[in-house]
């Protein structure tokens, strides 16, 4: 999108930080709170796109104590868990003219939301790592936080890019990344097949010190990360910027439209996470596409283009 439709939309937004919990499965309270402003009972549930999410555990109990079948969006509103963790919520813009280089679907920028560490977790992880740079598993070139943009600095665990039309009322998550997550447990794996990161060149730990961090401190945010940003993600274009129909770049087409080579993301963060957040395949291009002159060349050397949409 243009920078200047971005920068409107940002100087829009809380300017304050936002926190951000969130604990394992706690993505299917997020969508069934918004599906219950439409539909008001289990059943109607059950033959829809969301019907999954009424399979999850913590659902189900949920669920059985209510009994009658109805259903109200302040049932899944304020779930909570013991094991929830904090977060810290910022946006950002990336992006230029060369959208190659920058790897989005049109020219322009994109919105970016960064899924930031709280502060308990950045007093353990200075305490245990003993970093001496800010970009030790993060990339300075990738859209994560600055240190010279925020006062209060955090380090960013991942971050979504996102486009959209407002005139449509359409939005296109274009990635969600973690630079964060490779970089550590390729440092974990080292350790322990007795290899020497480069990664530990920049701390003052020893490799003892770093794999209590990964098993202690790190452990819960590696296996929630990618729920954690996508339910983050959904919930900013939804309840942020007013969109209620999403689109999610498939493995197959989004690759070959954003002409990323050499090194590709994981497959399942393009396949697996957006069916579990009930994604409908379609090959309907989002309307703010059609129209653009880039897309449409690149739509003309692919046989077919595949999308993820979520239509809340």
């Amino acid at each position: 999108m243009k920078i200047e439709i971005l920068d409107e939309v940002i100087a829009c937004l809380p300017k304050e930080r936002t926190l951000f919990h969130y604990f394992k499965g706690q993505y299917a309270f997020l969508l069934l709170s918004i599906v219950a402003k439409q539909q008001h009972s289990v059943s109607a549930i059950k033959y829809s796109p969301f019907r999954s999410l009424l399979n999850q555990p913590q659902v189900k109990t949920l669920l059985a104590c209510q009994g009658n079948g109805t259903l109200a969006p302040e049932l899944f509103a304020h779930a909570w868990n013991k094991n929830s963790q904090a977060f810290v919520l910022t946006v950002d813009k990336w992006g230029k003219h060369n959208h190659w280089q920058y790897q989005t679907t049109r020219k322009g920028c994109n919105l970016v939301l960064q899924l930031n560490f709280s502060e308990q977790h950045n007093r353990a992880y200075q305490r245990l790592v003993k970093p001496e740079d800010d970009y030790i598993f993060n990339y300075s070139s990738h859209p994560v936080m600055e240190r010279k943009k925020r006062t209060r600095f955090r380090n960013t665990l991942a971050w979504a890019r996102i486009d959209f039309d407002l005139n449509n009322g359409e939005a296109l998550i274009e990635e969600i990344q973690s630079d964060w997550v490779r970089r550590a447990n390729y440092c974990l794996h080292s350790i322990k097949h007795r290899a020497e990161p480069w990664f530990l060149n920049l701390c003052q730990c020893n490799p003892e010190d770093f794999v209590t961090y990964m098993e202690k401190i790190f452990a819960p945010y590696n296996s929630l990360w990618s729920e954690a940003m996508l339910s983050a993600t959904i919930s900013f274009i939804y309840k942020e910027l007013g969109i209620s129909n999403i689109y999610y770049h498939t493995h197959e087409s989004g690759g070959k439209i954003k002409q990323i080579y050499g090194n590709s993301p994981p497959r399942s963060l393009y396949s697996n996470l957006p069916r579990k957040f009930c994604f409908q395949k379609t090959h309907e291009n989002p309307l703010f596409l059609e129209n653009d002159r880039n897309f449409k060349r690149k739509k003309r050397s692919l046989k077919q283009v595949a999308w993820y949409q979520l239509k809340l």
